[in-house]
């Protein structure tokens, strides 16, 4: 009777519960059960295949997963117990539920299975099973199950007090709507009077409202300039291509990136400032009762004038910088290069880009255009800003670290330059001022002369937050400036004279059965040829770009190898000094010397872009295209890890790929000998060693590749001669070119110096755009910070007149609040800027005359930009002093 009565209280909630968490668990208990793992093309449920495996071991798995496999069944031991437990937990749930003991085995179950779905994928049978997929859905399939149930119950807990709340709230909603709606209703249209006052208004935030458009009009100009270089010089270069770096698509898309991102800094932190201005003086419309969407739509109305005067001025001033940029490099370049005009593509660009641009300041400012709370906004302004104060030693060690080791790895050649290690030493930077500047704040507090300098660094006492992330922005913007942006547009006037590059009129990439061809080319035009044998070399990875073990294929670079002997008279043959060292290199192949042939101008590089930077991969032949990078010690035993016994900058045959393909691998002379028959047994498809000789067909299994490296000199008026003979074997060795669009089967110097020439130009100008941008940044920066504090200094200033401090003291105060946010993010950038321009100097390998060269033509860039910013914050001191004190106009 006792049993009935229970059941009888059972309510239809709760019987709904137990039936969805009793059928959910049976389902996932069941599904656990299921064959989900193929081994060998049989199947198989979690436990018959962990017995199938320990059984016959890698023999019972298929070649794929024999090969990752190691052979620890404690591996597949563990996932299986914790499975095991999660299974037991789950029947033990399903017993609790239909005895209604409230255990919540559910959250146990659930860890459980978050346990056991980790342990499956990184180390159970999922690593080794056919049908991995599968497999791999396999916990998240069981565990899902068991989160449903958990949030199923929650839902139908709560279900009906849910509704009843969401109808209740519908229904006010809809009552105050109704009444919003009756309340705000404007049947007639605003007065003349009402324009009137808006037109007055508007003309009394005018200055404000100017600077707005000045910076939308600096930035629409530095836009265009830039888009148009590049349309202009496009059609002086050869094909782009992005994915490896090269051409002027790369330079340019360099150097808009951090333009646009400082343009849309300077709109943002500008708009912000407009509309924190407006919002001051529409404040009273509010409280007179006008409505939001009117005002929402006169300063809509204001941003679009805005955006369509900016981008009519910004466009006549990029012409203008466009028609100087003509005139430059026509000087630079000669007058025998035809330039492309700038067409209706560069302003729909434009157009384009500038709706972006402000598109990005007005979502990041939407916050500030929906709140019109000015009190709230008053208040945040006064707030005093807590000072760190936990664990502040502990992170300005952590920021010096970062720093320490960003600069380290920056010096070494296989980090590329990488713009990461710019961005850890930024984010050291920034814990550094942060902590830094805590730690002095409290060592201050603690000396006698605190009271005395108080004032005058109050604003860092009170505002350390904003102040520290003021001269964070400012570091940035300086360093970007002197270092990131100087370099490559200083290292383009140290660089070799183009022409000094390309030792020969032509290169070509050869095999025997070309004799004829050069015979003919030498007996017609009188060339001088000469002919070294050659291999091609390949590296497991030609792009900056970081991939993942999912990825099928990875591009592959190709570079051209020869022996210590040619390499030696090669360099006798340029007049140049070898700086190989005698029995470095060993007969094995496992030591190599590399020449990277890339001028000055061209950031330092590795051979090869894997994980093996330090030691790269290198397969003698050409690509394979079945490699994988990742299993190349199973598959691919002929793309071997070798050491950099020693490597050079410098052109040895001609800089045609300026460092990313076709550098040089030197070999010992014994191992060269070698490599030159490996092609007979090595499989082009994945790399790996043909054993079978009955296997070995030429064109099919193997192949031969480039085996010939010929150099030609001849007389300039035979040049559009060869020039249209080289086309023919071009196309003769067109399927040799089927892999990469970038190896050709011959390189013309004329066409490589013209390259190189506009790349050059386009260089400069794009950074020095980048610099200005920079420049233009950081110090609208510091004017709106000066304006936005203005009314406090006011204020601040009447107070201590009433308090007798004399028109001096207030004067220099202002001077020295000023002046600090010059002296500390100039400082900090300047020995940033010389910490990193000695290691680009380490990883680019530059000698003393080279480094001295650089300094001597970097030094009037750095001089002009640091007294630059002085001269600005000079006349923004004596613009402070002017409104603070006098309250009279100054711009």
């Amino acid at each position: 009777m006792k049993m009935v009565d229970e059941k009888k209280h059972i309510s239809k909630k709760e019987k709904i519960e137990m039936s969805v968490s009793i059928i959910l668990y049976i389902i996932s208990l069941v599904l656990a059960q299921l064959p989900w793992f193929v081994l060998k093309g049989k199947r198989y449920n979690l436990y018959s295949a962990y017995f199938h495996v320990k059984r016959y071991g890698t023999s019972g798995l298929s070649e794929a997963g024999a090969s990752i496999w190691n052979g620890n069944l404690l591996l597949l031991k563990i996932p299986l117990i914790v499975f095991g437990l999660y299974e037991l937990c789950s029947a033990a749930y399903i017993m609790t539920v239909i005895l209604r003991k409230d255990k919540r085995l559910n959250i146990i179950v659930m860890v459980l299975g978050y346990a056991a779905m980790l342990l499956h994928l990184t180390t159970g049978l999922a690593t080794i099973a056919d049908n991995t997929t599968m497999t791999m859905l396999y916990p998240l399939v069981l565990t899902g199950v068991n989160v449903v149930e958990f949030l199923a119950v929650r839902m139908i807990d709560i279900w009906k007090e849910s509704v009843e709340q969401a109808k209740e709230s519908s229904r006010k909603e809809k009552v105050e709507k109704e009444e919003e709606r009756r309340r705000l209703s404007f049947p007639g249209k605003y007065t003349k009077l009402f324009y009137q006052i808006v037109w007055k208004n508007f003309r009394y935030d005018w200055q404000d409202y100017r600077l707005f458009l000045l910076c939308g009009t600096i930035v629409t100009a530095l836009i265009f300039a830039g888009t148009g270089s590049y349309q202009m010089m496009a059609g002086l270069h050869r094909a782009e291509n992005f994915l490896i770096g090269e051409g002027l698509g790369l330079i340019v898309w360099n150097a808009m990136v951090p333009i646009g991102v400082c343009a849309v800094f300077l709109m943002v932190f500008v708009l912000i400032f407009y509309m924190q201005k407006w919002m001051q003086s529409y404040s009273i419309f509010l409280t007179l009762g006008t409505r939001k969407k009117a005002l929402l739509l006169i300063i809509g109305l204001e941003i679009v004038i805005s955006f369509i005067c900016s981008l009519f001025a910004g466009c006549i001033i990029g012409n203008g910088i466009i028609m100087i940029l003509r005139k430059c490099l026509y000087l630079q370049i000669g007058r025998d290069m035809v330039l492309a005009a700038v067409t209706w593509k560069t302003y729909v660009k434009v157009l384009l880009v500038m709706f972006l641009i402000y598109l990005v300041a007005l979502a990041a400012t939407r916050d500030i255009a929906t709140d019109f709370d000015i009190t709230n906004a008053a208040v945040r302004r006064i707030r005093k800003e807590k000072v760190p104060r936990k664990f502040v030693p502990v992170f300005g060690i952590i920021g010096f670290v970062l720093c320490a080791w960003s600069l380290l790895k920056y010096r070494e050649l296989r980090n590329y330059e990488n713009i990461k290690l710019m961005a850890l030493l930024f984010l050291g930077l920034f814990l550094l001022i942060r902590f830094t500047e805590s730690m002095w704040i409290r060592h201050k507090r603690k000396k006698r002369t605190y009271i005395y300098h108080m004032l005058q660094d109050n604003q860092i006492y009170h505002k350390s937050q904003t102040s520290a992330w003021y001269m964070f922005a400012l570091v940035i913007l300086h360093t970007c400036a002197l270092f990131y942006f100087a370099f490559p547009a200083v290292s383009v006037t140290i660089a070799e004279k183009p022409e000094s590059l390309f030792p020969y009129d032509y290169v070509c990439i050869a095999d025997d059965r070309d004799d004829n061809f050069f015979e003919h080319i030498k007996e017609t035009y009188h060339a001088d040829i000469t002919s070294f044998p050659m291999v091609r070399v390949t590296n497991a990875d030609k792009t900056e770009k970081s991939e993942s073990i999912r990825e099928e294929k990875i591009p592959q670079g190709q570079q051209i190898g020869i022996s210590e002997t040619i390499y030696r008279a090669l360099k006798k043959a340029n007049g140049q000094t070898s700086k190989l060292s005698q029995n470095v290199l060993d007969a094995k192949g496992n030591k190599v010397y590399l020449v990277h042939q890339q001028d000055r101008s061209v950031k330092a590089q590795p051979v090869d872009w894997s994980y093996g930077k330090k030691k790269p991969f290198l397969h003698i032949g050409i690509p394979c295209e079945g490699f994988s990078m990742f299993r190349a010690k199973l598959d691919s035993p002929t793309y071997i890890q070798r050491t950099i016994a020693g490597e050079e900058f410098g052109s040895l045959i001609g800089c045609f790929r300026q460092g990313k393909l076709e550098n040089v691998v030197v070999f010992s002379d014994e191992y060269f000998k070698k490599a030159q028959k490996m092609w007979k047994y090595t499989n082009i498809i994945d790399g790996s060693i043909i054993t079978d000789k009955k296997d070995r067909i030429d064109g099919v299994t193997v192949s031969q590749g480039p085996t010939k490296l010929v150099l030609i000199h001849t007389d300039k008026k035979h040049v559009p001669e060869i020039d249209n003979a080289m086309q023919k074997f071009a196309k003769k060795h067109k399927a040799d070119l089927d892999y990469d669009a970038e190896i050709s089967s011959y390189y013309s110097k004329k066409a490589a110096v013209a390259d190189i020439k506009t790349e050059r130009a386009t260089k400069q100008i794009v950074n020095i755009f980048v610099i200005s941008a920079m420049a233009i940044a950081s110090m609208f920066l510091v004017y709106v910070k000066v304006l936005s504090e203005l009314e406090d200094k006011k204020n601040r200033a009447d107070f201590l007149k009433c308090m007798g401090m004399k028109k001096k003291e207030r004067k220099h105060l202002l001077q020295h609040e000023l002046y600090v946010f010059y002296r500390i993010p100039m400082g900090v950038a300047v020995v940033v800027t010389a910490l990193y321009t000695v290691a680009t100097f380490h990883a680019r390998m530059y000698n003393l005359s080279v480094q001295k060269a650089y300094v001597k033509n970097c030094i009037g860039l750095w001089l002009g930009y640091v007294v630059l910013e002085w001269i600005f914050i000079w006349i923004l001191g004596k613009f402070l002093i002017k409104k603070v004190e006098t309250n009279e106009e100054f711009m």
